[in-house]
């Protein structure tokens, strides 16, 4: 079989400039400009500050590519890893309204340059815009990208504090699925999240106005993650193209594979996500970040092997540059490809893609 172009759906490009001031505690990030060793962030976890050690080794890996200076320099080093035909959605990112300080490159900055590298790679890069509720004119940014600046999709990351089915973001779905523009949204426990006050607000659930209770940030963005909560999005907007990034996350694999199904096997944002794929005709998963550990190569290829219907919906993807720390990006994919055979790797990686890009 020949070598098809390789689509990775999931990247990121963004700079250090584009993240929040107050991202990390000074301490950790003076910290962080030291660490060059994984076995630090080991230790770390070992001795009981697990959390502290993963805002570590991100932030380390935020500078370490991040600083490179430009998106597009960061966006050469990622192309230096594959083919040189090899084609990659780059996720913007919008994290002014995290809670975690000033940002020192504004939005639009970030916007216009991925334009403009657009314009220059225009079968190389598919960039998505971030669509976040609380920026003025959402909609407005939106709809100016896709029609205009030439952007494939759209970004949403519900963990940075809002809900998925926020009110605010009703006419960008209605925009998505009137025009078949794909979506990819963040589903994973932990990840980046929301950093200031969860106010009563921000833990009322916008349909129901069921209000949460109050929890530790990180443990409440898994109520903004989880899966079930896009399931009266899909009902108003059945057709919306929308990827699963990261199928739920290592530790929700874990659940399934250990779990019988009279526990939590079933419950598994893992479980969950298979089963809306099979519900909506439009519904997509990446193996974003989760896929670095090769103990789940197996599992995938037995899923894909015998089911047809998801083999089409499920998408390649690495999380560049956030999968650093775990495994090198030529690795990611090599290593995949070399376990599950060309048929699997083709359909993930080239004609999934394409459908789900509408190429």
């Amino acid at each position: 079989m020949l070598n098809k172009k390789i689509y990775n759906c999931h990247t990121h490009i963004f700079t250090i400039d584009h993240v929040p001031d107050k991202f990390l505690p000074p301490v950790l990030k003076s910290l962080a400009k030291k660490i060059v060793s994984r076995k630090f962030v080991r230790v770390l976890r070992k001795v009981g500050f697990r959390d502290w050690s993963e805002l570590l080794k991100r932030y380390y890996f935020f500078m370490k590519i991040g600083e490179k200076g430009s998106q597009e320099n960061i966006f050469k080093h990622l192309q230096g890893f594959y083919p040189s035909e090899t084609a990659f959605v780059a996720l913007s990112m919008d994290m002014e309204f995290m809670g975690a300080g000033k940002v020192p490159e504004n939005f639009d900055a970030q916007l216009l340059e991925l334009e403009l590298l657009k314009k220059k790679h225009s079968n190389h890069i598919y960039p998505f815009v971030f669509a976040h509720p609380e920026r003025q004119g959402i909609f407005d940014i939106v709809r100016h990208s896709i029609e205009e600046r030439g952007f494939a999709g759209i970004k949403i990351y519900p963990a940075l504090g809002y809900f998925p089915h926020d009110p605010r973001l009703e006419k960008v779905y209605e925009y998505a699925e009137q025009n078949s523009i794909p979506i990819m949204t963040h589903c994973t426990r932990g990840g980046v999240f929301y950093k200031g006050k969860l106010s009563t607000e921000r833990r009322t659930e916008p349909r129901t106005g069921e209000v949460y209770p109050k929890a530790k940030n990180s443990v409440f963005t898994d109520v903004y993650s989880n899966p079930e909560r896009y399931c009266q999005l899909l009902k108003d907007f059945p057709k919306l193209k929308l990827c699963f990034a990261h199928w739920g996350g290592a530790n929700e694999w874990d659940k399934f594979l250990m779990n019988s199904w009279h526990d939590e096997a079933k419950d598994s944002w893992f479980y969950k996500i298979i089963q809306i794929i099979n519900q909506y005709e439009n519904v997509y998963t990446d193996i974003s970040y989760t896929l670095a550990d090769p103990k789940y190569y197996a599992t995938l290829k037995s899923f894909l092997i015998s089911n047809e219907k998801l083999k089409k919906r499920v998408l390649f993807g690495t999380d560049y540059y956030m999968t650093e720390q775990e495994v090198s990006e030529r690795a990611f994919g090599m290593n995949l490809r070399g376990f599950i055979g060309e048929d699997i790797w083709n359909a993930i990686s080239n004609e999934n893609p394409k459908n789900y890009l509408n190429l």
